[in-house]
């Protein structure tokens, strides 16, 4: 296969065009009763997405912090705002719930929003333990709940095209895959009072709860869940076994999660011939060096994916005839390959395999997409949202893997 400026402008067009067909369709039909629990940052950055929505009524928000609630308020353009979830239910009478609280709240307010009857936008994860994420999805499975959780890559086009190209063999057989979500940030989100305040433990709880263990589920359940949502996808399976290491090394400020995790996930594949083979799937991230930031890449026989937010790059890979490496060689750069009577140079370089590459672009919004979709979902009574619970609970249980391998110092299996 030929890359060439011809191909790579079609893909570019045709990611875009799917971008604007998601956003030119809305519906003209009765506005959506939508309520938001968890006025915070993220809640606060859905609340505004949700405002552009024509056929969506924001009726209440909900937040027992009221500065976030205040925000929430605002946001909204006015909408009633609650301290108690249950009377924002009760009185606000909302046909879908969207959940941005903190996580250890998620199985509570879901199961009480598909009780009274509502739709459900989560956050990610889904849940804070498995078990917790199989009672939601059974709950919503049991009253019929259209269900989508917050894994915004489902929603990005670029994600989409390159799910495609796997598909249909551009990459040949993948071989690897490599992930990471580098920043350089303490994670801790400044207070409103100083430390010797009496309120200072309180509050640094509650607004920092990301960095306690019993409300949260660390780097992974917060970042490591979005990519290795890419991971499953691209390899149309959850893994089978992880590895992993961490640990609060840099940040020591009474956090009790990590601030750095390393993970090797292994993957059941077949190759062309039917023959089963393992794919390893590496993830980091890290909180003290923010190189290459947010990606990942997917090394398959044929070709690599780079892979980030805003654009994809495909790499062909060149290939040749079957070697014979000689042993006299040694593994530097500039070792000779012996194949069919002629001797090549091996380059070790790190951009010498790196020609021309096809460019993927995209412009898309990931959150305002991954909402529109599920109110789409919603009006049109369709519960196969882009990810739904089963999805859901794949992801809660391939990330938290591995924070039980980190825990436990040894491999862990797959847990459902």
């Amino acid at each position: 296969m030929s890359v060439n400026s011809g191909r790579r402008s079609f893909l570019k067009v045709a990611v875009g065009s799917s971008a604007i067909a998601v956003a030119g369709n809305a519906s003209q039909s009765q506005r959506l009763q939508v309520a938001v629990v968890g006025t915070g940052g993220r809640g606060s950055d859905l609340i505004r997405k949700l405002t552009t929505f024509r056929d969506v009524e924001i009726v209440g928000v909900c937040d027992n912090y009221p500065p976030h609630l205040e925000h929430g308020i605002e946001y909204s353009g006015g909408a009633k705002g609650y301290e108690n979830f249950s009377q924002m239910l009760e009185d606000a009478k909302p046909q879908v719930v969207v959940i941005a609280t903190p996580l250890h709240l998620h199985e509570e307010m879901a199961v009480e929003a598909i009780d009274f009857g509502a739709h459900l936008y989560c956050e990610k994860i889904l849940a804070f333990t498995v078990e917790a994420a199989k009672r939601i999805v059974d709950a919503a499975n049991k009253k019929g709940t259209i269900l989508q959780v917050g894994l915004q890559k489902r929603s990005n086009p670029i994600y989409e095209q390159a799910v495609s190209m796997v598909q249909t063999g551009m990459l040949g057989e993948i071989t690897a895959i490599k992930c990471q979500w580098h920043r350089n940030h303490s994670w801790r989100r400044p207070l409103p009072v100083e430390k010797r305040h009496p309120d200072w433990e309180r509050l640094d709880r509650h607004l920092n709860w990301r960095l306690y263990r019993e409300t949260s589920q660390g780097l992974m359940a917060e970042l490591g869940s979005h990519q290795m949502d890419v991971c499953n996808r691209i390899l149309g399976t959850p893994p089978k076994r992880v590895l992993a290491t961490g640990g609060t090394d840099f940040w020591r400020d009474g956090r009790e999660v990590c601030d750095n995790v390393f993970c090797v996930y292994e993957y059941d594949q077949q190759n062309s011939e039917g023959k089963p083979y393992t794919v390893r799937v590496t993830y980091s991230s890290l909180q003290n060096n923010a190189y290459e930031g947010a990606s990942e890449l997917v090394m398959g026989t044929q070709g690599t994916l780079f892979l980030t937010s805003k654009k994809g790059l495909f790499y062909r890979e060149e290939t040749g005839e079957e070697v014979v490496i000689d042993a006299s060689s040694g593994g530097d750069t500039g070792a000779v390959m012996v194949t069919s009577g002629k001797t090549l140079g091996l380059k070790n370089d790190p951009w010498a395999h790196r020609g021309k590459p096809l460019e993927i672009d995209s412009e898309s919004d990931e959150t305002r997409d991954a909402l529109y979709s599920f109110i789409r979902k919603v009006q049109n009574e369709d519960r196969k949202t882009i990810c739904d619970g089963a999805v859901g609970l794949e992801n809660t249980a391939t990330v938290l893997m591995a924070n039980q391998a980190i825990d436990t110092g040894g491999g862990i299996d797959y847990p459902i």
